[in-house]
């Protein structure tokens, strides 16, 4: 019997030992998340002598008729202020994501054309394409190994495109993540880009449990080039609302040329 029981728990855990990296990223993807979540945020941009901006925005995001919907307007500095962006997430792999930014300078909305997603998000370590969530159909999956991070068992697991165009859409030949075994949450990244030498950072300092949600509320990106650091960006979210009724008007172009 006692044989026969050791066997029974063995056979309860070959599942998560048995795991495909491909299925531990399909877990990541469906992490459960608020329908609509709003949010005041703030980027403190740091350079390598050590000189600070900080950047403060407030935030709406909704899934509106399947689409994840991010209207984010910049509150300082002054010369920032008032800039707006827009973002429709798609999930459907073959549908690029759109982003358009309000210029409260030229009172214009400009669309971020696929090819330039690769730059820098308000002079941040986040480009454009980090803004967005990625489709586990553009990416092929490898476990590297198993570790731990703070004490949290996670995996170790890469991302590499699966053609030149994901490559181009992002700027990443090749990342990892450090995924919890707890919870499928990524606590840790490291992207390598394009550039021979430059390597991206994450790391996400601190998850909070809201309306119960963990949600990654400080980000860390650092840009490393040859092993140095040459800037980074810390990004905090304090979330003030999930789950509310969301105004599907509130996601449109008409709604960002309006401004703060």
């Amino acid at each position: 019997m006692k044989q026969l029981f050791i066997a029974a728990i063995a056979s309860l855990a070959l599942p998560a030992l048995a795991m495909t990296a491909e299925e531990i990223m399909q877990h990541v993807d469906q992490v459960p998340e608020p329908e609509s979540v709003k949010s005041s945020m703030s980027m403190v941009l740091v350079d390598n002598k050590g000189k600070k901006r900080v950047r403060t925005m407030q935030s709406l995001r909704a899934d509106i008729d399947g689409t994840s919907k991010t209207l984010m307007f910049f509150l300082e500095p002054n010369d920032v202020k008032g800039t707006g962006f827009l973002m429709f997430d798609y999930e459907a792999a073959e549908q690029d994501d759109d982003q358009w930014m309000f210029l409260p300078s030229l009172k214009k909305v400009k669309r971020i054309a696929s090819g330039d997603k690769t730059g820098s998000f308000m002079g941040s370590d986040f480009s454009y394409a980090d803004m967005s969530k990625r489709n586990l159909e553009e990416w092929t999956f490898k476990i590297l190994k198993e570790g731990s991070v703070n004490g949290t068992d996670v995996w170790v697991i890469e991302s590499v495109p699966a053609n030149q165009d994901v490559i181009e859409k992002t700027g990443y030949v090749r990342s990892i993540a450090f995924v919890r075994k707890d919870n499928f949450h990524v606590v840790r990244g490291i992207n390598y880009l394009k550039k021979k030498g430059e390597v991206k950072l994450m790391n996400i300092a601190k998850h909070t449990e809201i309306g119960g949600y963990w949600i990654g509320t400080e980000t860390q990106m650092i840009t490393q080039k040859y092993g140095k650091t040459v800037h980074r960006t810390l990004m905090k979210i304090d979330v003030q609302d999930v789950d509310f009724d969301a105004d599907a008007a509130q996601f449109t172009l008409n709604r960002l040329e309006q401004g703060l």
